[in-house]
């Protein structure tokens, strides 16, 4: 309660203050009549400012109806304009011909010129985060950032996304980028989750759980060269989030945002409707046998009186939408509410977002609170605190899971014939409290999402506490502490009946991560001449994180109807330990810039660990960048360039491992043999001489705007090379283990990236802004070790399919069975007349996409923008398990085919004389589908799609249809997400899907849960 007060009080005050001022709005527009977004506006000899919005209007209180306003803008003359009692305040700048000097936040929340950059950063603003909402701020950035690759997690609401940038550099370890928020970095546990092709379930984590309405940029530090100082974590580089802080030098600002949207599937499998449940042609008479032949490969569908699954006798008729009638339109609402203001020397912010978000799977759902508190303030002249904490709750209920045993294995096969809604009754307790369903398996969706239980509960806090002190005008320093720590909680239950633990089981478990992170940094910037300027940064961190977790299983329910640990008969208990990991961490970096127009950049970081021995543990890793504008020296007047600019770049980056992995450790088991104390050692053996991993990049670009800034590109090559990869080498039994832990190998990723665009059109009142961006990257695992040639990260149910990285190849290569044939190429099929798959496995293709694109065009009149984003995926291949069981089960369009007459394969059969002789049998469409849904070459599909990625058509009404009211300025906006494919080149799947986000679950979809198409309102409204 007291807390309550406090709040109250400071809004109050807020309140007064704003009371006692007065307010000015406006229009900034260029010399063609267009408003200018973004542009600043600042009370002279005050820090009170804003900005300018979308259509170029503002609005700003002040403390003096004297006061003088400067208006500034990149590329555009600064202009000063003295109020003299004016309420309303319109200009007009003019272009200026300057390079580029805009400025952008890079390693340790340091902010630099672009231009001063010799390495390629890609900065994402608050409003293409905030407006088409995601619980996943990540997935913003999809088709947005050359180079980088985002999978987005098909698992629902509360998933995450995996983010790749400039390609897989590890084989075993992560390849995801360090998530740092305001400086700290935070725990990414969940970050890789999922990839079983049996049952997976994508969990979030790290990112997914930071409030997209609170972030004002994300920066992505692409590679070592932009992360150097990030130390050995930032390999893959660097997803740097800046928050939103408070205004200063006005009243109370009240923001309220409400964002509502429905998702529907954006795509279903194609099905057919003329053949119903079945097997061979008929319809079996019995329930028992029916059941056995769950799949569509009965008689035509003719409205006769056949059995039905229930063991009633039905209508034999097609249900069209059975698949589709499962799914719902599901609503996501997220509402917020953010209060903020300050005075001369200080500021704050409250900010609070509800989000209640439906999974298009029926009760499943996740509702969330976030509640982050922002303080910022000048103690003296010299000394400033900067103070922030966050409060973030989720219930995750009944998230779905994906794989041969998840949700849609028993939806997207159903029988032509099955009415959906008559599963919906999934028990009759009075009769049995086995599941009842189509399928002699008993598997029932209704009943894992209504009468099982997963419940997901996850508590963070985030915070942080800067103190920087400004000793001079070039020397200055701050120190800062910020922690992280979640809570999760997990209750899944499996009711007594469940068509694989008729027993019933349970499982809780509670786990807890942290990470805190305490650093320094010594600040240097100073004119040594009129023509030259260093500036060096000099600091240290130390990094501790831990985790622990302890979980019960239990089975077989003494009372069926009661979920306890202490109605089980059978109970295992398991408990993680704590585990530490700490690095201490010392680091420099040195700029030199002459003239303004050649930079120079060097840095260097030594990193000690707990996790490698002593004679590891310490590692050392420099960088040097170094930028020439080109611009100074054959265009000094602009007259074509306004920015040339050649960069380079190298870098040289270590990575540690896990904790525990140098030693070997032993396991105590709780019920050893014959009651006698048992203990075991883990398969693999560990290694005291481990080594970090190395990753060295090498960085070459070129960036030119041109045309008084109407016309911009950036273009970057880079080569990546892994080596000293961490890594368990597969051993032989006689050693006593299954494998040792090693440094070995060598991987590397070379490619290109470039981003073009411009303002092609702007006049009376209209603007046409586009963007585009292209990537390409070439993987290659160039060596492993002697006598070992792959790695396989996951294989198909039925082995029919491996996922690995091969020498000579890549990270994610298919390897698969194909058509059988003979040493003539011919077709060989059994002595049935069925085609057979091959006994070994070849290439089938590599699941790293050949290049991405996006293409993003804004086209604003007056207060109307439009802007859309066009998303392409290029190339990669992957392998649809689903695809294949659609096949199998003969319910997709194309198993119609040789329903009437069987098909006679082309082929030859094996005779006992080891010869071969034409095949004479022709067999039935179940046969020849069912065998081809074995032979993974079939089922490998080319990833090539090109889509509606993003949609936002926004309106920002007039300021004289508000007047002089309370409310300062409302924004209406249509958006949409994953609105349509304009081309894709595999049916009835989603070819970015994926199974997890770790490297397991990458290049196979299994029965994944669907893209959800959203279409919804935002509405903004500023008092």
């Amino acid at each position: 309660m007291r807390k309550v007060f406090l709040l109250l009080a400071v809004c109050i005050a807020f309140a007064a203050s704003g009371y006692a001022q007065q307010t000015v709005t406006g229009t900034v527009l260029d010399v063609e009549g267009i408003g200018i977004p973004g542009v600043s506006i600042v009370e002279k000899g005050t820090s009170n400012g804003t900005i300018t919005n979308v259509d170029g209007t503002y609005t700003l209180r002040i403390s003096s109806s004297d006061a003088v306003l400067i208006f500034s803008f990149v590329g555009m003359k600064t202009m000063e304009e003295s109020l003299n009692g004016r309420s309303t305040v319109d200009v007009i700048l003019e272009t200026e011909q300057i390079g580029l000097d805009e400025v952008v936040v890079t390693a340790l929340g340091i902010s630099k010129e672009k231009k001063a950059l010799g390495y390629a950063v890609t900065e994402v603003g608050s409003d293409e985060i905030s407006l088409v909402k995601d619980h996943n701020p990540v997935n913003s950035l999809a088709g947005k950032v050359a180079g980088v690759v985002i999978t987005q997690g098909t698992g629902g609401p509360g998933s995450g996304s995996r983010v790749i940038i400039r390609g897989n550099n590890s084989i075993s370890g992560n390849n995801q980028p360090l998530i740092v928020v305001d400086g700290i970095p935070i725990d990414d546990s969940g970050a890789n989750s999922g990839g079983s092709v049996y049952n997976s379930r994508i969990s979030g984590g790290g990112i997914t759980d930071i409030n997209p309405d609170d972030i004002e940029s994300i920066s992505v530090l692409k590679g070592p060269n932009a992360a150097a100082l990030y130390g050995s974590r930032a390999g893959n580089g660097v997803l740097l989030i800046t928050t939103k802080k408070g205004s200063r030098g006005r009243g109370l600002g009240i923001t309220v945002n409400s964002n509502i949207t429905f998702d529907t599937p954006m795509v279903l499998p194609d099905y057919q409707n003329e053949y119903g449940q079945g097997s061979q042609g008929n319809v079996p008479g019995n329930v028992t046998d029916l059941k056995s032949s769950s799949g569509s490969w009965g008689a035509k569908l003719d409205g006769s009186q056949q059995m039905y699954y229930t063991g009633q006798e039905r209508p034999y008729v097609a249900y069209p939408d059975n698949v589709s009638d499962f799914f719902r339109t599901a609503g996501k609402y997220v509402n917020s509410i953010a209060l903020d203001g300050g005075g001369e020397n200080y500021s704050l912010r409250f900010s609070y977002t509800n989000n209640f978000t439906e999974a298009m799977l029926p009760n499943s759902d996740l509702t969330s609170h976030n509640f982050s508190l922002r303080g910022v303030a000048d103690l003296s002249d010299k000394l400033s605190i900067d103070a922030k904490t966050t409060y973030f709750t989720q219930e995750l209920n009944n998230q779905g899971t994906q794989g041969s045993e998840g949700i849609l294995a028993y939806v997207l096969t159903m029988p032509r014939s099955v009415d959906v809604n008559d599963l919906k009754t999934y028990q009759i307790p009075e009769e049995s409290l086995n599941s009842i369903s189509y399928s002699a398996l008993g598997a029932n969706p209704y009943w894992i999402l209504y009468h099982d239980v997963y419940l997901n509960t996850r508590e963070r806090f985030l915070g942080f506490s800067k103190v920087t002190y400004e000793f001079t005008d070039w020397l200055s320093a701050f120190a800062r502490v910020g922690t992280d720590v979640s809570f999760i909680k997990t209750e899944s239950v499996n009711q007594p009946g469940h068509h694989f633990y008729s027993s019933g089981r349970l499982t809780f478990s509670n786990s807890r991560y942290s990470e805190t992170n305490a650093d320094f940094l010594i600040m240097i910037d100073k004119d040594i001449t009129e023509d030259f300027n260093i500036s060096a940064n000099i600091g240290g961190n130390h990094s501790y994180r831990s985790g622990e977790g302890m979980s019960i299983y239990g089975e077989n329910f003494k009372i069926p109807t009661r979920a306890t640990v202490a109605n089980t008969i059978t109970q295992i208990p398991s408990y993680s330990p704590l585990s530490k990991h700490i690095i201490n961490s010392l680091y420099a970096q040195l700029s030199f810039a002459y003239r303004n127009f050649l930079y120079l950049d060097v840095t260097g970081r030594n990193d000690w660990s707990s996790t490698l021995a002593e004679g590891n543990r310490s590692y050392f890793y420099p960088s040097v960048t170094g930028s020439f504008l080109v611009n100074q020296l054959i265009d000094p007047d602009a007259l074509t360039f306004n920015l040339l600019k050649v960069r380079a770049g190298w870098a040289n980056v270590g990575n540690d491992t896990g904790p525990y992995q140098l030693y070997p450790y032993y396991n105590l088991a709780s019920d050893g043999y014959l009651g006698l104390t048992q203990l075991s050692r883990p398969s693999v053996k560990f290694n005291p001489d481990l080594k970090p991993e190395n990753i060295a990049s090498l960085e070459l670009g070129l960036e030119a705007s041109m045309f008084d800034n109407r016309l911009f590109f950036d273009f970057s090559w880079y080569n990546i090379t892994t080596t000293d990869q961490i890594f368990d080498v597969p051993v032989p039994a006689s050693t006593g283990y299954s494998t040792f832990r090693e440094n070995i190998g060598e991987m590397s990723n070379k490619g290109v990236e470039l981003l073009l665009g411009g303002i092609p059109v702007t006049r009376n009142g209209f603007s046409w802004q586009v963007s585009a961006n292209f990537s390409k990257n070439e993987n290659k695992l160039v060596e492993l070790t002697e006598d070992l040639d792959s790695h396989v990260f996951n294989s198909t149910n039925s082995g029919n399919l491996n996922l690995q990285a091969t020498v000579g190849g890549g990270y994610g290569d298919l390897y698969g069975t194909t058509w059988r044939t003979n040493d003539a190429g011919q077709i060989v099929v059994d002595a049935n007349g069925r085609p057979q798959a091959s006994t070994e496995k070849v290439y089938l293709g590599n699941s790293q996409p050949d290049w991405i694109a996006g293409l993003t065009n804004t086209f604003t009149y007056k207060n109307v923008s439009l802007r859309f984003l066009i998303d392409a995926r290029i190339g990669g291949q992957i392998f649809s398990q689903t695809n294949a069981a659609l096949m199998g089960a003969g319910v997709s369009e194309e198993t119609l085919a040789y329903r009437e007459d069987g098909i006679l394969v082309d082929g030859v059969v094996l005779q006992e004389d080891e010869t071969y002789a034409p095949n004479t049998t022709t067999i039935s469409a179940q046969d020849y589908w069912g065998a081809i849904s074995g032979i993974a070459s079939e089922h490998v599909f080319d990833q090539t799609n090109i889509r509606m990625r993003e949609f936002v058509l926004s309106y920002k009404l007039p300021s004289s249809l508000l007047g002089n009211s309370f409310i300062k300025s409302v924004d209406l906006g249509l958006v949409g997400r994953n609105l349509f494919f304009i081309y894709k080149e595999i049916d009835h799947v989603d070819p970015e899907a994926s199974l997890g986000t770790g490297n397991n679950g990458q290049g196979i979809l299994s029965y994944n849960l669907p893209t959800a198409r959203s279409l919804g309102f935002n509405i903004n409204v500023k008092f």
